[in-house]
């Protein structure tokens, strides 16, 4: 078996590595070294750098130093990394520490993952770059889409809605783990809202959970009232991001999979304006109307439009629902793939 060649990443073990003393007086403001950039977002920056007390490489995840000091973006970023450590799931980052530079910055390390997000995926299908992208047919990425929903489904379960589902935060390694990163956007259900999503509307007792609203951090969702990337944000979200439940991470993921399905976004426009107008009406082309030439399945097509109806009460109520769905139409495609084979 053939592993992946990054020095960096997976270098070598050496028992001078593995031996080496810890500092008799260890200083977290020394930990990390070596800082190489690895992205450079609207808030935040993203470094790998050496971790000297565990002697691996790291992701390193900061504020921008113009937002660095600002309250609200400091309680965000702290929840982010709160919520990325709390959701130990297979198809999310494992979070190292959480801490304060030597300035008093706040930080927090993870594992670093190299790969290629579903966006760079979709690009190289659609430019047709590299022979890597033509390995991923349409059922690995669909089983892809498969363990986000799993991460998704786990994290509504949790008590947490992520709000910013897209190819970009979707990451697959090279060991063809996949993550759902960045949970910045996140929203955190209190403790006296639970919710059950596998609960039927129309049952007693049944509740959607809510924020409560004497709860500080609202604070965070009201001043920043586009939560989300435009092209994937539910109808619901763009009318009231308070008023969002698990079924706008639904929404999301259906706009990903049109993508899949149609290499194109589901709501066009030369600016975001027009983008929103179009998601609040639905102006928008089914998948196989819009690439006639992708022989794309109607299973898939019914998935995607089912998740993305403006009415939530009529998309798929839970994360487990769509996963059956989706496992059932790859189990379908492989038995037809090996039976072509075979043939």
């Amino acid at each position: 078996m053939k592993y992946p060649k990054r020095p960096d990443a997976y270098p070598n073990v050496f028992k001078k590595e593995t031996d080496a003393q810890l500092p008799s007086r260890p200083d977290n403001r020394t930990r990390y070294m070596y800082f190489k950039p690895v992205a450079r977002g609207g808030k935040c920056v993203i470094s790998s750098c050496k971790d000297l007390h565990l002697r691996r490489t790291v992701c390193y995840k900061t504020l921008r130093p113009e937002i660095a000091s600002n309250p609200a973006e400091q309680a965000r970023f702290l929840r982010e990394a709160r919520v990325t450590a709390m959701l130990q799931h297979p198809n999310t980052v494992p979070t190292y520490e959480l801490g304060r530079d030597i300035t008093g910055k706040y930080y927090f390390t993870m594992k670093l993952v190299h790969g290629l997000t579903l966006r760079e995926i979709i690009d190289q299908r659609k430019q047709r770059r590299r022979r890597d992208s033509e390995s991923i047919n349409l059922t690995r990425l669909i089983e892809i889409l498969v363990q986000v929903c799993h991460a998704m489904h786990y994290a509504h379960i949790h008590g947490v809605v992520h709000r910013d589902i897209k190819p970009e935060n979707i990451l697959v390694g090279d060991f063809g783990e996949v993550m759902l990163l960045d949970w910045g956007t996140a929203k955190v259900w209190d403790d006296t809202s639970k919710t059950n999503v596998h609960e039927d509307k129309n049952s007693p007792g049944y509740k959607l959970a809510k924020i409560d609203i004497s709860d500080a951090s609202i604070d965070l969702t009201r001043r920043a009232p586009l939560d989300g990337t435009p092209p994937h944000m539910s109808t619901e979200q763009l009318q009231d991001p308070l008023d969002v439940d698990h079924r706008t991470d639904i929404y999301s993921l259906g706009t990903v999979l049109y993508e899949l399905l149609t290499l194109d976004r589901m709501f066009q426009g030369d600016d975001v304006e027009t983008v929103l107008e179009r998601i609040q009406s639905q102006d928008f082309v089914p998948p196989r109307e819009r690439r006639p030439d992708l022989d794309i399945p109607e299973e898939l097509e019914e998935i995607c439009l089912r998740c993305t109806l403006a009415d939530r009460d009529q998309r798929y109520q839970s994360g487990d629902a769509l996963i059956v769905d989706l496992e059932r139409w790859v189990y379908s495609a492989k038995v037809t793939e090996t039976s072509t084979i075979e043939a």
